[in-house]
Parts: structure tokens; sequence; C-alpha cells
């Protein structure tokens, strides 16, 4: 071998030995955990994806026998049950609903874009609107409605406020510990403006939430 064929591989030695040092050394550094170790900052998310879960299940689970839908209080998950009823055309029920004021006949519905004689007839016998309608106050009391005391059943004599909606606010409810403002209904999802606006007047934070047995 000649100088320069040694002097070749020399250089070509050190060279592989420089680079394979950096790549043990890019490889053995410590890496960033793809998520923060402290498992607390996601304790919130938790609640919410299995509010979120509760909710898509619910949509999906079609109505039982003999099962109907007041289309003056079910919200938008509860009329989204209803057959050839998805979400957008459960959220113009309700939208028309709280602008309009409550349906008093099924034909009523036809009002609805996107609903049609046809759907209405398709829908009449699933239906069970109130007679008379609500207007006013529902809460079955003098005064408003307490919703750190409420259950389920009282929320649901709320206007607008469906079985679906109020196990929402109940959630929201065993989350906080309790609600300190009437206000924070409308950080609850299918609450809102028009919404809090009739539910305003209804509705108080007066005492603590009950003891769970």
């Amino acid at each position: 071998m000649t100088p320069e064929e040694r002097r070749t591989v020399l250089i070509t030695a050190t060279l592989l030995l420089v680079a394979s040092l950096a790549r043990l050394g890019w490889e053995s550094r410590p890496m960033a955990p793809l998520l923060p170790p402290d498992s607390s900052a996601y304790a919130e998310l938790i609640p919410a994806t299995d509010s979120l879960l509760a909710l898509e299940e619910r949509r999906l689970t079609p109505l039982g026998p003999g099962e109907r839908i007041d289309p003056n209080r079910a919200d938008d998950v509860e009329l989204s049950r209803l057959p050839g009823v998805g979400p957008a055309l459960a959220r113009r029920i309700v939208d028309h609903r709280e602008l309009e004021g409550p349906f008093h006949r099924v034909e009523d519905l036809e009002e609805v874009a996107g609903i049609g004689p046809a759907t209405v007839a398709r829908l009449a016998n699933l239906l069970d609107l109130d007679d008379p309608p609500p207007t006013g106050s529902r809460t079955g009391g003098s005064g408003p409605l307490d919703l750190n005391r409420a259950e389920a059943t009282d929320l649901e004599r709320l206007p607008g406020v469906g079985p679906a909606l109020a196990e929402r606010i109940l959630a929201e409810r065993r989350r906080r510990g309790s609600f300190q403002r009437p206000e924070e209904l409308l950080e609850i999802s299918g609450i809102g403006p028009i919404t809090w606006e009739r539910l305003r007047p209804l509705v108080s934070v007066d005492g603590s939430p009950p003891v769970s047995p």
C-alpha cells in the first residue's frame, strides 16, 4: 500500500469514526416525552370525552317500541334519534322552535327547512306534542329552579331541555362541584344564547348540590 493509499484509508476511517460517534450521541440523547408526564393535565378531558361518547351513543339509539318524541321539549340529540332526522335537521327543528315558539300540530313541522309533507307523514306516529304546548315557566314551582339542587326530571320541565340536555347539565354540575352563576349554562353544548334567554328567568344557583348517598 502506497503512502497515498494509507493516507486515504486513514482519512476515511477517521470520518467513519466521527460519524459513528455523532450518531451514537444523537441516539443516546434524552427524548422529550410525547405527552407531559403529569397526567393531571388531562383530567378534565376524561369526563368531556365520556360525555361526548354518551351523547353519540344516545344519538344512535333507535326508538324503543311505543317510544315517542315530543318536538316541543326534546333537544337535538333526542330529535336526531327519529328515523331520517340527522343532527343537522334536528338542530334546525330546535332553532325553529326557539325562534317561532312551540309546535301546535305535527303539520307545523313542515315550516322547518328540510321537512316536507312526506317526512311529517312518516314521523307522525313517532311524535307526541304537548297539549297544550309549553309556554312561559315550566318549572312547576313558584320560583326559579335551583340548578344546584335540581334532578333530571326537574330540568326536563324547562323549555327546550330534554333528557340528553338535562344529563349534560347534571354532568357539568358534577364536574364543577356546583354552579356559581346561572350563566355557566352557556358553556354546555346545546345551550346557546336563544335557549339561555328562555331559561334565564327560570333558573338560579341559590343552594349547594345535594350530597350523593
